[in-house]
Order: structure tokens, then sequence, then C-alpha cells
């Protein structure tokens, strides 16, 4: 094994540590985890993963879009059935 230094900003080392401290190791090890990942992954398995990974943002935003609608909808429709409950009560 060689000794290194590299440079994290404060996020990058807090988001270690707390892994380290979840999984019970250290930060070196959680590094060192961090970099077998990365070179695991082929050139071209990350371009993929990326093309992949923005399909599902995108997929993600017009779910949103239409959750919010439909949430909407159903918004109008019960304020409409509980305007007409009361109405027909009297």
């Amino acid at each position: 094994m060689v000794i290194t230094a590299i440079r994290l900003d404060s996020k990058q080392k807090q988001h270690l540590a707390r892994r380290a401290r979840e999984t019970g190791s250290t930060l070196s090890q959680e590094l060192r985890n961090a970099v077998d990942l990365y070179l695991n992954i082929s050139v071209s398995e990350q371009e993929q993963l990326e093309v992949s990974a923005r399909a599902a943002n995108e997929s993600a935003g017009r779910m949103i879009e239409k959750l919010d609608k439909t949430i909407a909808y159903t918004n109008r429709a019960l304020r409409s059935m509980r305007k007409r409950n009361r109405s027909g009560a009297r």
C-alpha cells in the first residue's frame, strides 16, 4: 500500500466520515472503496450510466408534473364534492 495526499472539500470529507461511522470503517477505507468502485466501471459503462441517469431524471420530472396536476384535480374535485354536500345538507 502507498500513501498519497488528496484534497477534499469539506462536504466530501463530512460525507466520507459519516459513511465510515455508519459502516464501522475508517475514512481511508471509505476512500479506497470509492476509488475501487470508480475504477471498476469502464468509461463506456460510465457514459451509459450518465445517459440512464439523465433519462431517469427527466422522467422523474415528468412524473412529478403529472402528479402535481393530479393532486390539483383531486383537490378541486374534493372541494366541489364538499360544497355540494354542504348545499344538500341544508
